[in-house]
């Protein structure tokens, strides 16, 4: 039964990437630019009803959260890596999986790439791990740990705060008159 929600998510989730145009590298460079944010509002979005439905969801059934390790060196150069990569091919882990439904062949791509980067950082771990890891990791922390407040304290307050940005950012940049 749980294949089937995540399956259903995963549905529900592709429709609407398609749906806000997520999956066109055209629109998704116009948000890197942020001429258009229609896409970066869809995922705060996504993240503040996400974070809120399953902070509600974990009180009537049992979830184990399982936060990843923090280590700054390591995700910040991996972030770097992933951003060039998005900007270039226009596509996320996600976004390039839609492409490929609607018949874009660069979606199959970028796909290939994060394979193969996943590969390459598989393989490459042990060796990155003295240089990269290791050093500035600072375990499995969280804001709520951090705060020490309980998770869904933190998930609302998120979700206030990322709702009332998009409600107030404009999701086009005003053109320039010429006049």
């Amino acid at each position: 039964m749980r294949l089937f929600y995540g399956l259903f998510v995963g549905i529900v989730m592709g429709a609407l990437i398609q749906r806000v145009g997520a999956s066109s590298p055209r629109r998704i460079l116009a948000s890197l630019r942020l001429e258009d944010i229609t896409i970066i509002k869809f995922m705060a979005t996504t993240i503040a009803v996400g974070a809120v439905a399953t902070y509600m969801l974990s009180l009537w059934t049992p979830m184990h959260f399982d936060v990843k390790p923090t280590y700054v060196i390591g995700v910040a150069l991996g972030g770097l890596i992933f951003g060039a990569g998005f900007a270039i091919s226009g596509y996320c882990p996600g976004t390039c999986v839609v492409g490929i439904a609607e018949g874009r062949r660069d979606g199959l791509v970028a796909l290939a790439g994060g394979i193969v980067g996943a590969l390459v950082f598989t393989l490459a771990y042990r060796a990155l791990e003295a240089p990269l890891i290791k050093p500035l990791a600072y375990g499995k922390i969280t804001f709520a740990d951090v705060l020490h407040v309980p998770g869904w304290i933190v998930a609302l307050a998120m979700a206030t705060l990322f709702l009332t940005v998009v409600s107030a950012v404009p999701t086009v940049r005003a053109r320039k008159s010429s006049g």
